[in-house]
């Protein structure tokens, strides 16, 4: 295909995602869970940049209007930083259920690519016809995906617009071979500053990022000693109890970054497997026996919460497991979270650990929307964040 002006210019070693480009990341320091920053996001004058592991530094001449995202973190970073209406693109609907569950009762905010969603993976033909001024996804997961080469990401980067994501950092997997030598892995707020750069939107992510810093120390602060804490089982579970899958709940990496601050013990924490998640029978987890169960999906539609907890009450084997039998089975979001997300996870997830020490958490029922704490219950200030979105701060 011809090569095209594009209304953004890649600058200097951003104009292409090459092995050059895997140098970009140097000096860097590391974060609470081993992963490195990199050079923090700077940007200037006339210019937006950012660097970012395995991209290098990108740069943009202004600010991007129509970006092309795929998981779910980006969109939630767009509306964070008040422009969630440049996602043209995005994968899995639920992104946006789960997302309005949380901000439903936030004045101004409003989920603006709620319709955008379509399915698993893209085409380059695909990324041609949406002309987007930026990428948010990682180049080198992309090479993992069918019909796409090396070659083809970066005739995308120097042709459309550059790439801007770091995948493997979610759970601090390995990249592909080709893209291993250089590739770091970074938290979810450090991606997230470097989109704020790109968005010229330092201060929002400042004032975020503050926010987030005091949510942290709120929670530090007030943790319980490790011998008092509950074992966890962090689960996915089907409605009918078909499939129950576990994840690590203090692993390394962004997919954990509500449940790692916490600090609780992971019921399966002896357990050993590859990948980020492990599928287990019923006998598994009463043998684990944890005290509290903390079950993913529930307030999006793929999952019906009331009538999995009512199936696992009904189960002979579950009714006997500890967290069954107390009532503590918590509805959570999605591990695919971004920073508005994260902050009220945490504090959900907070609450339905520690109720003694941050506020008993209500119970969910399907359609509801995140509670409405006063004040003196919030572990941050909810409307500060509405005001921040909306650029009143």
């Amino acid at each position: 295909m011809p090569r095209r002006p594009t209304r953004r210019d890649v600058l200097g070693a951003g104009a292409a995602t090459g092995a050059g480009l895997l140098a970009g990341c140097t000096d860097s320091l590391p974060s609470d869970d081993g992963s490195s920053g990199g050079e923090r996001p700077t940007d200037t004058e006339d210019s937006y940049t950012a660097t970012l592991s395995p991209v290098g530094e990108v740069t943009l001449e202004e600010p991007p209007t129509d970006v092309f995202t795929h998981f779910p973190w980006f969109p939630d970073m767009a509306t964070a930083l008040g422009h969630g209406e440049s996602v043209n693109s995005l994968w899995w609907d639920g992104t946006a259920a789960a997302l309005e569950y949380f901000t439903a009762g936030m004045d101004g905010v409003e989920i603006a690519w709620a319709d955008a969603a379509g399915e698993y993976g893209f085409t380059k033909e695909q990324l041609y016809e949406l002309e987007s001024d930026l990428h948010l996804v990682d180049p080198a997961w992309v090479t993992t995906q069918d019909n796409w080469s090396r070659d083809d990401v970066d005739e995308i980067a120097n042709n459309v617009g550059p790439w801007f994501g770091n995948y493997y950092s979610s759970y601090h997997a390995s990249p592909p071979d080709a893209w291993a030598d250089g590739y770091e892995y970074h938290t979810l707020w450090d991606l997230f500053d470097g989109v704020a750069s790109l968005y010229g939107e330092r201060s929002r992510y400042e004032a975020l990022a503050s926010v987030h810093d005091d949510l942290l120390g709120t929670i530090e602060a007030d943790l319980p000693p490790e011998s008092d804490r509950p074992t966890v089982a962090y689960l996915s579970i089907s409605t009918d109890l078909s499939a129950i899958y576990v994840l690590r709940l203090n692993a390394a990496g962004y997919w954990n970054t509500h449940t790692r601050p916490l600090g609780a013990v992971d019921a399966f924490g002896d357990e050993q497997w590859e990948g980020a998640f492990k599928q287990i029978d019923m006998e598994a987890l009463l043998d684990a026996d944890p005290d509290a169960i903390l079950a993913l999906w529930t307030v999006t539609e793929s999952v019906d919460f009331e009538q999995m907890e009512r199936n696992l009450r009904d189960d002979p084997v579950a009714s006997e497991v500890t967290a069954v039998r107390n009532g503590r089975v918590y509805a959570q979001g999605t591990r695919w979270q971004g920073p508005l997300m994260n902050l009220f996870q945490t504090e959900m997830t907070a609450k339905q650990l520690y109720p003694e020490r941050f506020g008993t958490w209500p119970g969910y029922e399907n359609g509801d929307t995140y509670p409405a704490f006063g004040a003196d219950e919030q572990l941050f200030d909810h409307g500060r964040v509405a005001d921040i979105i909306n650029g009143e701060f």
